[in-house]
C-alpha cells in the first residue's frame, strides 16, 4: 500500500543509499504530507532515476540495485570473497553439477517415476517410456 510503499523509499534513503544529508530528507519523510510525490519525484531525480514514479516495481528494483551497489563499495573488503551458499563446499558443487550424468534410465523406479510424471501432467502413453519423457 502506498504508506508501506512510502516508508520503504525512506528506510532505503536512511539506511542504505544515504544520497541526502539528514537534515535535507524532512520532505521524504514526511509520508503523509501531500506534497510527498513532488519530493519522492525530486528525489529520483537526484539519484538519477531512470524512471518515472509511476512506475513503481521499475523503481523500486533500481533504488535496491543503488542500494546493493553502495553497500558493497561500502564494505567490498567484507564481501569480496564472499560465496554463495550453495557454493561453499567445492567437492558437493563439482559432484551436484550435473546430477543427471549419473542417471541410470533402465531403472524400473526411474521408469515408474516417469509414467507418474506422465499421469500427473496428463500425458498420452507410449509404449516407450523415454520417448513419453521426451
Amino acid at each position: 500500500d502506498e504508506t508501506e510503499f512510502r516508508n520503504f523509499i525512506v528506510w532505503l534513503e536512511d539506511q542504505k543509499i544515504r544520497h541526502y544529508k539528514i537534515e535535507d530528507r524532512g520532505n521524504l519523510r514526511n509520508i503523509h504530507s501531500d506534497d510527498w510525490p513532488k519530493s519522492f519525484e525530486k528525489y529520483m531525480k537526484d539519484v538519477n532515476c531512470p524512471f518515472k514514479i509511476q512506475e513503481r516495481q521499475e523503481t523500486v528494483d533500481w533504488l535496491l540495485g543503488l542500494a546493493v551497489r553502495l553497500e558493497y563499495g561500502d564494505n567490498a573488503d567484507k564481501y569480496k570473497d564472499s560465496t554463495p551458499d550453495g557454493a561453499k563446499n567445492t567437492d558437493n558443487t563439482a559432484k551436484n553439477a550435473e546430477p543427471l550424468i549419473n542417471l541410470d534410465v533402465n531403472n524400473p523406479d526411474f521408469k515408474a517415476g516417469v509414467m507418474a510424471l506422465a499421469n500427473l501432467l496428463q500425458i498420452q502413453r507410449h509404449d516407450d517410456y523415454l520417448v513419453m519423457l521426451k
